[in-house]
Parts: C-alpha cells; structure tokens; sequence
C-alpha cells in the first residue's frame, strides 16, 4: 500500500472514529432514540422474519397441492368419475378440476389418462 493509500486510511479511520463519537453523544442527549431504534430493527426484522415464513407457508400449500392432484390421478386412472373423486376426497368439483389441471401443467403424461373422466361428469 503507498503512502498516499494508508493516509486515506488513516483519515477514514479517523472519520469513523469521529462519526462513532458524535453518535454516541447525540444518544446521551436523547435516551429515548437508542430505545426507539432498538424498536425499529426489531420491527423491521420481525416483518422480514414473518415474510419468509409466509413463503415457506406458500410452498407448503403448493407442495400439498400437487400432491392432492397426484392422488386424484391415481383414483383417475383408476376409472373413478369427477364426482365419484368430490364425495370420496369432499372437495368441489371446481377445487378437482383445478387440482387436476394442475397436475396436467406440472406432469405432460397426466392430462392423457383424465381426459376420459370428465366426460363421465360433464
């Protein structure tokens, strides 16, 4: 490091330092803000904490819907109607229909085997 790079460093060091102090002083005269600051990194932390377990939550309701639409397949491919598949599971008609198209979207080969089974109901 040249002379000219470690007086820089010397004068921002110097900086923090001065920064550090004046901060610490604007405290002492106003108690309350240290308090109000904690609060503030509290709340801002605990809005990101709660994010993230909203998106976790998300992908759990995801995860949980793809694995309904894996099992009205299988009772699908079974030769079972729509209608059959909403009093055994106890969903609507529009929450299988939506859960099997679903599984058409995520899996090419799905949408082959059901295809048949709404015309039972429709």
């Amino acid at each position: 490091m040249g002379k000219a790079a470690q007086a820089q460093a010397r004068r921002d060091r110097a900086r923090d330092a001065r920064l550090k102090a004046a901060r610490e002083r604007r405290l002492k005269l106003d108690p309350d803000q240290l308090a109000r600051e904690r609060r503030i990194d509290e709340a801002s932390v605990d809005v990101e904490v709660a994010w993230e377990e909203r998106a976790q939550a998300e992908q759990a309701v995801t995860d949980a819907e793809i694995a309904a639409a894996a099992a009205i397949e299988r009772l699908v491919a079974e030769r079972l109607a729509v209608k059959d598949v909403m009093q055994l599971t106890g969903l609507d008609q529009a929450t299988v229909r939506r859960l099997r198209q679903l599984e058409t979207d995520s899996n090419d080969d799905a949408g082959t085997t059901g295809e048949g089974a709404d015309a039972e109901v429709a």
